[in-house]
């Protein structure tokens, strides 16, 4: 504290040397017009359209001291201020510390979603190269979040070659993870995946009540769901982990199936999926939000999932040689 109250008056000045862990915005003052605890639009050309997000900018912000970086991905037809009403990223009683970028879908889609053509992998490459360079970021310690076709893409982001070794921890929430394959088997079929690791962590959430991305899986949009078990069973194996899990209940109507460590019953494991047999297609909170609102089986359950993703991704950084 006491050192960013001697350099603040000078960190526009400030030409810090390149640490391996750290992106080069270090010591830069915030873009024009954004403050810490702030959300702002910005725009940027990727792939030949002009695409935007928003970014949040931490209450602690200091651009002298790396800084965590969460990405989260709305669902489909909903955009990136739904995603932030939802996901309660930047409440101060969830978040003080760490940046949150809203990607905004083309059409509130993303790829992977049945006939969508869009380069979003590289559009999220395009925007960690402009944030790193314009915040002090701890590039260990970029997570990656999102909801339903938002959490689909997720998983595209852990299985791509090269944002698997760039993004620390992925949290998808109701997933649907399309494969473009018929007919449909949801409990065998082959899930494509190309990720550079083979510890990559994984903390996913499901409904047992999911009546839009079935917990069993099945054919949608003319392509084929898994099930989440096979989903996250193979996610396990990816990983080298025995494809046995330990149960671990936690809440009311709720599991945490863990493969890897269980030393911490909510974020042990390295693949982690935590399983409540009463929500619906929602966001898991205790409190009304935008998704658990609706109709029956839509309402609040026991726990909330947006604290679990925050400690999941603080306790799974990026080992450093993948910065090599």
């Amino acid at each position: 504290m006491l050192l960013s109250l001697l350099f603040a008056p000078v960190a526009s000045a400030l030409t810090l040397p390149p640490i391996l862990s750290q992106g080069t915005g270090c010591g830069s003052p915030l873009p024009s017009g954004q403050t810490p605890g702030s959300v702002t639009n910005v725009t940027i050309e990727s792939g030949g359209l002009t695409r935007s997000y928003l970014v949040f900018v931490p209450p602690t912000y200091d651009p002298l001291l790396p800084t965590p970086l969460i990405l989260s991905y709305h669902g489909g037809l909903q955009t990136a201020m739904d995603q932030l009403e939802l996901d309660e990223f930047t409440k101060p009683y969830f978040n003080n510390d760490s940046f949150v970028i809203y990607p905004q879908g083309i059409d509130e889609r993303w790829q992977g979603v049945p006939g969508d053509h869009v380069n979003d992998l590289g559009f999220t490459t395009d925007i960690l190269n402009s944030v790193q360079s314009s915040y002090c970021l701890d590039l260990t310690k970029i997570g990656a979040s999102g909801k339903s076709d938002g959490a689909g893409f997720v998983n595209l982001l852990a299985c791509d070659a090269t944002l698997s070794s760039r993004i620390a921890a992925f949290a998808p929430v109701s997933g649907a993870y399309y494969i473009d394959k018929l007919p449909c088997y949801p409990d065998t079929i082959t899930i494509p995946c190309n990720a550079s690791r083979s510890d990559v962590p994984i903390l996913a959430f499901h409904g047992g009540a999911d009546n839009i991305i079935a917990y069993d899986g099945g054919e949608r949009k003319d392509e084929c769901l898994p099930s989440i078990p096979h989903w996250i069973r193979e996610w396990a194996a990816r990983d080298g982990l025995s494809e046995t899990n330990t149960t671990v209940p936690f809440a009311e109507d709720a599991v945490i199936y863990k493969y890897g460590s269980t030393t911490n019953c909510t974020s042990g494991g390295l693949v982690n999926l935590v399983y409540d047999s009463v929500n619906g297609h929602d966001w898991p909170s205790t409190q009304p939000n935008i998704d658990n609102t609706h109709l029956p089986p839509y309402h609040p359950v026991s726990f909330n999932a947006t604290p679990m993703i925050l400690d999941f991704f603080s306790q799974n950084p990026l080992p450093l040689w993948y910065l090599l």
